[in-house]
């Protein structure tokens, strides 16, 4: 039997397979080479803001002028190029310095002996935490950065670019800080545009210090001023700016949180030690005669120091609590000795002459306790009243109209300072037990829907004239403060913490810091790093 054989075709399918498994293999290839490319670049790019970071670091220490707010001057921002670019010649191993002013603008300039051009400029076209006129900003850049395995793709070159940005920030010394947080915007608008509201002419000076606000500030009506000293601005965490500079505003990027001071404790199985002598929380005679005579000679009233006031014209109280208003008689100075007073319905002075505590300087003084206005408290008779008052001075002891003297120390309560807690206890001279309906930040971070939190029950109710004097903190973290009549710029009012303020009837006033003058702090600002896309040229 003969076999007979059939000679098959040769399949094609197995040199396909070849080829594409070659197409494959090119442009897994490729794939991988580029990704080696641009991990070099990424490694490139690290090493670049390593050397741009100590750049502008070394910058930026030069434009730090110690204890001063002061804009740095010219020869202060040469100093900060010189070091920057010391720095840069040092780390990409230049072969010399580069000369020339498009190194120190956006433009840049070859580094010598290097594939580098760099920038260095101050001020800093970019900033998100620091202040442009004391930051540096340090550009390095490869505009030929060599490839290998993207050349398969038709790249043989890529431009490597890292930018750094170092700064002297300042710390916030707050004046005043307003607390209440923004509510929601309402059909496209904002409901609540001011927490800090200067109106009818009234003028506010804020002696080295900054004023911070968790909405805004409002200037309204004619001669109504802000006046902050160079090198201060108004913190605003809005978005937008409500009035026209000046004074300069900022915006912050987080609200200003409630420091959540510690307000005096009155347990009800406490035994005050000094409860007043009678019904209306009055010393003896004897007694308040002698307190009458620590009263400095510059504590005047017209012509007449107080310490010389006929004893009939003079009530001494005495610390505790004060189930009832507070009332001061027509012409009458009230005198409160030293110690802690919880005056749950307010005082009221009326027609008095002067309300003055803390009057010995380097001894302990007065702490002034409210209620917050809410129900079940009646708005007329919870607030400290003394807008009409010729005198209100709280703890300024022997500095009071003299600035070399000494101020009271914190009140003693309880076995205890009343005073702000952190490294640098400062005392408290007026508090308001806050509104638990109106907590501020942190928490929540917009303003409660609850009505009492809108209004302007103010309890802090101080006047604006010359002869308001209070040290120290004055804390109403939930309260509707005002300042309000009066004319005169000698007046001094310390560092006030509020859910609002309003400045009003041509009030006149200087307001302080409560912590001395300190250096800023270098740092580097995240304006051009790889998570903040904010970076000019």
């Amino acid at each position: 039997m003969t076999r007979r054989f059939r000679r098959r075709a040769p399949s094609t399918s197995h040199g396909q397979v070849l080829v594409l498994t070659g197409l494959m293999m090119v442009i897994l290839i490729g794939f991988a080479g580029l990704a080696i490319d641009i991990s070099s670049a990424y490694l490139s790019d690290r090493w670049q803001r390593s050397v741009a970071d100590a750049s502008a670091l070394a910058g930026g220490q030069d434009l730090q002028i110690p204890g001063s707010r002061a804009l740095p001057t010219s020869a202060e921002y040469a100093r900060a190029e010189t070091n920057a670019m010391r720095v840069l010649v040092s780390q990409l191993e230049a072969s010399s310095t580069p000369t020339g002013a498009d190194c120190f603008t956006s433009v840049g300039c070859a580094l010598p002996g290097t594939p580098y051009e760099v920038a260095v400029q101050t001020p800093s076209p970019s900033c998100v935490d620091c202040d442009p006129e004391r930051a540096v900003q340090v550009t390095i850049r490869q505009p030929s950065f060599g490839l290998t395995f993207a050349r398969i793709f038709g790249q043989t070159n890529w431009t490597v670019s890292s930018t750094s940005v170092a700064g002297i920030v300042q710390a916030r010394q707050y004046g005043v800080v307003t607390l209440r947080p923004p509510r929601p915007r309402t059909n496209g608008t904002d409901a609540n545009e001011a927490n800090i509201f200067v109106t009818g002419g009234s003028k506010v000076r804020v002696n080295n210090a900054d004023i911070g606000t968790n909405t805004n500030l409002v200037l309204s009506g004619v001669g109504s001023e802000v006046i902050l000293q160079t090198g201060f601005a108004v913190d605003h965490y809005d978005a937008y700016q409500a009035w026209s500079s000046p004074p300069e505003g900022r915006q912050i990027t987080s609200p200003i949180p409630d420091p959540e001071y510690s307000i005096p404790d009155r347990a009800d199985d406490l035994t005050y030690p000094r409860w007043p002598t009678n019904a209306d929380g009055e010393m003896d005679p004897v007694d308040c005669d002698l307190e009458l005579d620590k009263v400095p000679a510059q504590y005047v009233l017209g012509s007449i120091p107080i310490r010389d006031m006929d004893i009939a014209d003079v009530t001494c109280l005495l610390p505790g609590v004060y189930p009832s208003e507070v009332q001061g008689g027509i012409d009458e100075v009230v005198l409160l000795t030293p110690g802690v007073y919880f005056l749950d319905h307010g005082i009221n002075m009326g027609n008095a002459s002067a309300l003055v505590g803390g009057y010995e300087g380097g001894q302990p003084g007065v702490a002034l306790v409210f209620l917050e206005c809410v129900p079940p408290n009646l708005s007329n008779n919870c607030p400290l009243k003394g807008n009409a008052t010729d005198v209100l001075a709280l703890n300024f002891g022997s500095a009071y109209q003299d600035p070399t003297g000494d101020r009271a120390t914190a009140a003693e309560w309880n076995g205890g300072l009343v005073q702000t807690s952190g490294t640098t206890p400062v005392l408290m001279s007026i508090m308001v037990e806050p509104d638990v309906a109106c907590l501020a930040p942190p928490f929540p971070t917009l303003e409660p829907d609850v009505a009492r939190c809108t209004n302007h029950n103010a309890t802090i109710i101080l006047p604006g004239h010359a002869n308001l004097w209070v040290a120290g903190i004055q804390y109403a973290p939930t309260d509707n403060a005002t300042v309000t009549g009066g004319s005169g710029s000698a007046g001094i009012l310390g560092q006030i913490i509020s859910w609002t303020i309003r400045f009003t009837g041509g009030s006149n006033l200087n307001l302080e810091a409560v912590v001395s003058e300190e250096n800023g702090v270098l740092r580097l600002d995240p304006a051009c790093s790889p998570t903040v896309n904010v970076c000019n040229p």
